[in-house]
């Protein structure tokens, strides 16, 4: 069962938007904040009528000589609330109602300490930052690996919370020591706008001390890091709202205060919830500079299977759902590699991307004969690997650039028929369909590509910003607009089907079956790495 009804206490629920509409009142507007490592991205939606407008503002991230990366919260906060503020102004004639709810997604990891008098300390780590490796090795050695994800659904990684906080109390003492409070990023933005601080378990299972079967907080692992589950925000139901926009918030954003805002979740799970994929065994392919694979389940997959493959598992912004998910690190981080390597810079204000387009045109339909690798950053599913790299086969001197193009993007698409399949596998499941979405499906090689090798049907999510639409849907069952999350998918951004021929079709699973698998699996076993 899908939940995700909530009226805030003492007040009265708002009309939905269909009896708006019936009454000849404009329906009430959303807003939906996705806070990513790259960008700050907000919507506008008007339920019934779409997204009508995108705010995007970048994110500042600060390099650490030696390794390391941090963002300063001042920074991070100014740019969700530009982007808040400019879909509040572009609501303009067409449609006058205020919004009725905020929901925000941000990147999971990353955090911050809260002092007593409610304000940050210190900088926000960058998830990426590896920094903690020796904490997160120290926690391996005390707990073990399979007992952490037998609980968390993790592996122990400096990315994770948990290694941070050991980190920050080791090495920035005078910051740790004044911590009253835990916050993530999307719970720092809320209590800016609220003065209340809470989380979704979605973000909550991304520390590493959050027991994912349980859905509690784990006080034998927080006190590792000499804290307790009263240190960490409260995880709030699905829908419920964290609180309503203090009136100094309003007044900087040009909304009414009392509106309820929610934290929506991690970005990669809130984005399966804009998509539409919310029910157990649909799948998502979330195509970016990394690529995210995500299946939904009924409950956290916490086999031994699941944590030796390199996948992560762990509990869905719905509160009935979890999901087990895989990345591939480097997918269009080799299409930006390729661009920066090979072809010739971009004039100012110039697409850097063009050129590469151009090249897929004159590649032909597929698939290309070199074979690619695609493991700048290494491997992280299947068959984890962070050592490995990219690796093109086969290349000969007939060869133009465009096959390489070409060939860059196939063994993408190959990597990711590789994670469907072993996701399939591992949880069960027959994979009819999966939805993808992303900045990489304006390529429409490599989505035509992907349709090709499935495995099932191919829909591409038409929407610019899916994670920040999600966002703006848990907003709205916040603030009463929807009754549930049933409800709410009447918004999920539109899709369509993408079709290869029988033919293509044929090509590219004779190439990836024939060649290209039993070359990976080749590779994995030379190394001593394949397992199963």
């Amino acid at each position: 069962m899908l939940r995700g009804s909530y009226c805030p206490p003492g007040r009265p629920p708002l009309l939905h938007h269909w009896e708006v509409a019936r009454r000849g009142h404009q329906p009430p507007t959303l807003i939906g904040v996705d806070i990513g490592s790259t960008s700050v991205k907000a919507v506008l939606l008007a339920p019934g009528g779409g997204v009508v407008h995108v705010a995007r503002r970048q994110t500042i991230t600060h390099p650490v000589r030696g390794g390391g990366a941090y963002h300063r919260p001042e920074e991070l906060l100014s740019a969700v609330e530009a982007v808040v503020a400019e879909c509040a102004a572009a609501i303009g004639g067409r449609w006058p109602s205020r919004p009725a709810g905020i929901g925000i997604a941000s990147m999971a990891e990353s955090g911050i300490p809260i002092d007593h008098r409610d304000r940050p300390v210190g900088q926000i780590l960058a998830w990426h930052d590896p920094r903690p490796e020796r904490q997160a090795a120290a926690i391996e050695r005390r707990i073990g690996a399979p007992g952490l994800f037998a609980r968390t659904g993790l592996r122990p990684e400096a990315k994770y919370t948990l290694p941070k906080l050991l980190w920050l109390r080791e090495r920035r003492a005078a910051e740790f020591t004044r911590l009253r409070r835990w916050a993530g990023v999307a719970e720092l933005a809320a209590l800016d706008l609220t003065g209340s601080l809470g989380t979704n378990a979605s973000l909550a299972c991304r520390t590493l001390a959050f027991d994912v079967s349980a859905r509690t907080w784990d006080a034998e692992l927080l006190e590792l890091a000499s804290l307790e589950p009263r240190h960490m925000p409260d995880v709030l139901p699905f829908g419920r709202p964290v609180g309503v926009l203090t009136e100094a918030a309003a007044v900087r954003l040009g909304l009414l205060a009392g509106t309820p805002v929610a934290i929506a979740g991690h970005d990669h799970v809130v984005a399966t919830i804009g998509a539409g994929v919310v029910r157990p065994g649909e799948a998502l392919d979330s195509m970016g500079s990394a690529e995210a694979v995500t299946i939904v389940t009924e409950r956290p997959v916490l086999t031994e299977e699941v944590r030796k493959s390199g996948y992560s598992t762990g509990c869905h912004s719905v509160d009935d759902l979890a999901y087990v998910s895989g990345g591939l690190w480097s997918s269009g981080a080799v299409v930006e590699w390729f661009v920066d390597t090979f072809l010739s810079p971009s004039p100012p204000g110039a697409d850097r991307y063009a050129a590469f387009l151009e090249l897929m045109s004159q590649a032909g339909p597929g698939p290309a004969e070199p074979l690619v690798r695609p493991y700048l950053r290494g491997r992280a599913a299947p068959q984890r690997d962070p050592s490995t790299g990219l690796e093109m086969e086969g290349v000969r001197e007939q060869h133009r650039l465009a096959d390489l193009a070409a060939a860059a993007v196939d063994g993408a698409a190959y990597h990711v028929r590789w994670m469907l399949d072993e996701l399939a596998r591992i949880t069960d499941r027959r994979l009819d369909r999966v939805r993808v979405s992303g900045g990489g499906t304006r390529n429409s090689r490599w989505v035509t590509a992907k349709a090709a090798l499935g495995p099932g049907r191919l829909e591409v999510v038409r929407a610019e910003e899916a994670g920040a639409l999600g966002a703006a849907l848990v907003g709205g069952i916040a603030a009463g607009v929807y009754g549930s999350i049933v409800e709410a998918l009447a918004d999920a951004a539109p899709f369509e089907r993408v079709a290869a021929s029988a033919a293509l079709r044929n090509r590219y699973g004779d190439m990836y079956l024939d060649r290209w698998l039993p070359a990976a699996v080749s590779r994995l076993r030379q190394d001593g790495l394949f397992w199963g």
